[in-house]
């Protein structure tokens, strides 16, 4: 797992990757830290890129959450505690927001 600047984005895309791979089909939230959150809107995306993503998935800020994908039938996907699901899980799902985080400074 990256430890760099983008590493909130490759726990996030592995968590819905995860999910995707495991129900088939894309979560409809996912509940992370809200520092995640921040860091997504004020400094890896310009503001139209973080619309995109919260058009296509909610981001619930939730103290104890490490990027859990979830949707409204209680299937899940808790990246936290099963890590990457599979190598190319996370590219997928960058792929399905369509966007790009800003390079590091």
């Amino acid at each position: 797992m990256p430890n760099g600047h983008d590493r909130n984005w490759f726990r996030l895309c592995g968590a819905i990757g995860g999910f995707r791979d495991r129900h088939g089909r894309w979560p409809t939230r996912v509940r992370l830290f809200p520092f995640a959150i921040d860091d997504f809107r004020d400094c890896l995306f310009e503001a139209g890129d973080f619309a995109l993503i919260t058009s296509k998935i909610e981001l619930v800020p939730e103290e104890d959450a490490p990027m859990i994908a979830e949707d409204d039938s209680g299937a899940s996907y808790n990246y936290g505690q099963e890590g990457i699901f599979d190598v190319d899980s996370p590219h997928r799902a960058a792929e399905w927001f369509g966007v790009t985080p800003r390079p590091e400074d």
